[in-house]
């Protein structure tokens, strides 16, 4: 049975998550299975492993699409590096647990201009 703790995810949550020096290793829920260009094969893939490093690139990838969702989703893919099409695949459990474990790597956003 799942423990809900006020704090943060769900435990069983937290046991798909394994964090190193480097990354952080989300187990996802279904297998992902995708093929990142035409010409390339099939791959499937049962872990994502996000770098603990977020860099501008992958912030700016999120430039590229519209809507909350699209740049979460824009974002997981860059820093996974899978296609966007294949993080639209994603579980949606899987998506929300990816962006918890990530926030702490994300620079706070500030606002830009003056009222």
């Amino acid at each position: 049975m799942e423990h809900i703790d006020e704090t943060g995810p769900i435990q069983d949550e937290q046991d798909r998550v394994e964090h190193t020096d480097t990354a952080v290793i989300v187990t996802l829920l279904d297998p992902l299975t995708f093929k990142p260009s035409k010409m390339d094969e099939e791959r499937t893939l049962d872990k994502l492993t996000l770098p603990r490093k977020v860099l501008g690139k992958h912030l700016k990838a999120m430039d590229q699409t519209a809507g909350d969702l699209g740049k979460s989703l824009a974002l997981i893919a860059a820093l996974a590096r899978i296609p966007v099409r294949a993080a639209e695949e994603l579980d949606a459990r899987d998506i929300d647990l990816i962006m918890g474990v990530m926030e702490p790597f994300l620079p706070r956003l500030r606002a830009t201009g003056r009222p």
